[in-house]
């Protein structure tokens, strides 16, 4: 897959593995979580440069989750941008 540079920064490979512990690697729902991992999250606009539609559900399956938090971080645009946090279990 080309990386479109709109998107932001592709995800790290830290992202990546923990992207993996919540989605079947390789698959949409992995790359979409792992950019949701970035430091700065991602908006639907972004997810919209890669793959020409918003991918919503699996982060709202993931809202409910034990494994992370989901926050909306500020963006000073109109757009949401959504972060995700693993939870550390002790």
């Amino acid at each position: 897959m080309q990386w479109n540079h709109g998107a932001g920064k592709p995800p790290s490979q830290k992202a990546l593995r923990e992207a993996a512990n919540l989605a079947a690697l390789g698959s949409k729902t992995h790359l979409v979580i792992a950019m949701a991992l970035r430091p700065n999250g991602l908006t639907q606009q972004e997810v919209i440069m890669l793959f020409g539609h918003p991918y919503r559900n699996k982060l709202r399956q993931l809202a409910g989750s034990p494994k992370v938090e989901v926050v909306m971080l500020p963006d000073g645009t109109r757009s949401k941008r959504i972060k995700l946090i693993p939870k550390t279990h002790d």
